[in-house]
């Protein structure tokens, strides 16, 4: 029963990469197509599907995408996904490090997400804030013994800076705030032992 399953998927999916392949790249790439399409189903690997729009968002704005990378990103996909299934058979996922890798990428991604949050609410710098910052920090925009980087050229890095500069300051006023809704101990008489 599985091997005639395995099979018909394996067909189903020879078959829709082939009409793939077989289709126009500009209209593969067109806007109305994609509207039309966010339904479609391009490859399936038991309950889990790769539909046409999870597809055209693994193509970066301006690039073109062949018919024959479009197919190798089926397989990718397929490949994925039958390796995941795989782990799960043989119970990866319950192995005790394995769940520790588990759990710290989630909190990762979810303190990544909270700090997205926190950084799109920082006000951008004014023309006066970034020539200030220029002046103060004149030194970084050295070039050599006796000349620096004009205020137009450093733009970008003042920019930069001056932001990542705002995200700390949130980020610490904001830990600040917050860390005094928990219970928090350090024990540092701990540390000699490392």
């Amino acid at each position: 029963m599985t091997s005639i399953r395995q099979k018909a998927n394996l067909t189903l999916i020879a078959a829709l990469c082939a009409l793939l392949f077989s289709c126009d790249t500009e209209f593969l790439q067109s806007w109305e197509f994609w509207k039309k399409s966010s339904n479609v189903v391009v490859a399936e690997v038991g309950n889990s599907r790769l539909y046409l729009h999870d597809l055209k968002e693994t193509k970066r704005a301006g690039d073109t995408v062949s018919r024959e990378e479009w197919v190798n990103r089926i397989e990718s996909w397929v490949n994925f996904e039958v390796m995941y299934r795989e782990a799960l058979k043989r119970g990866l996922q319950k192995d005790p490090a394995t769940q520790k890798l588990i759990k710290d990428a989630e909190k990762k991604i979810l303190v990544d997400r909270l700090k997205v949050t926190m950084y799109n609410s920082v006000d951008t710098e004014s023309d006066k804030e970034m020539q200030e910052f220029y002046e103060n920090n004149k030194e970084m925009f050295r070039i050599d013994s006796v000349s620096f980087l004009p205020f137009p050229k450093a733009l970008p890095k003042i920019q930069s800076m001056m932001l990542a500069e705002k995200q700390v300051k949130k980020e610490q006023k904001w830990l600040a705030e917050v860390k005094n809704y928990y219970s928090i101990e350090v024990y540092p008489q701990y540390l000699d032992s490392l």
